[in-house]
């Protein structure tokens, strides 16, 4: 486990729906933040993420700049079309709020980075899989020697005064051991102590401002 933004000591401790995905992590990591929303009103904010849908809420031009160019590589890679970093998290969307076990949710062009919904309880949690993520940080060539594997759980709890707990765990395991020497840094810097953060920070923010438009 590795400390983490915004937890608490019982929330580093707690078991969360997801922890049996990857049931042997070398790396955990647990954020946390309040909202000042209900459940509710975060929910339908966090079930339209991804590619092509409301993004991941960074909020911040450099980061967007940064996957535009990731996610353009790889369509070049891929020899299809020209795939750019697409969001719309500005307002919540009805024809993205249906999403069930099984679905894929992009983070990259079609055929490369990409999330499974694991699990979904509405209001309550959403936990997604990726054996995808990882091998991609690794040239085409040397991919199929590698293999990794990550979850991503999201946890909402109502607290008082109409506001939510929302919890978010990663839980990761790659091999063989040069690979995971290489990969998980990127994860720990890149994906959670920026992409994370952000993500928490951008999806609060937009509760709020909806809760408080709607009261």
């Amino acid at each position: 486990m590795f400390p983490c933004f915004g937890a608490t000591e019982q929330e580093l401790r707690s078991s969360l729906p997801g922890d049996d995905i990857v049931a042997s992590p070398v790396l955990e990591t647990t954020h946390g933040i309040t909202i000042d929303a209900p459940p509710e009103q975060v929910w339908p904010w966090l079930v339209q993420i991804g590619q092509g849908r409301a993004g991941f809420y960074s909020d911040s031009a450099w980061w967007d700049a940064c996957v535009d160019l990731y996610y353009r590589w790889l369509a070049r890679e891929t020899h299809g079309p020209p795939v750019r970093y697409r969001r719309a998290g500005d307002h919540i969307a009805a024809e993205w709020q249906a999403l069930n076990a099984g679905d894929a949710i992009l983070d990259g062009p079609p055929g490369t980075a990409s999330y499974i919904v694991r699990k979904i309880d509405p209001r309550r949690c959403l936990v997604l899989f990726t054996d995808t993520h990882l091998p991609f940080l690794l040239p085409a060539p040397l991919r199929h020697t590698v293999s990794g594997e990550l979850s991503d759980a999201f946890v909402l709890a109502p607290v008082g005064g109409g506001k939510t707990r929302l919890v978010r765990r990663m839980r990761v395991t790659c091999a063989p051991m040069p690979f995971r020497i290489v990969a998980l840094p990127v994860v720990l810097i890149w994906g959670e102590l920026i992409t994370a953060r952000n993500f928490l920070r951008g999806l609060k923010r937009r509760a709020e401002v909806s809760a408080r438009t709607a009261g």
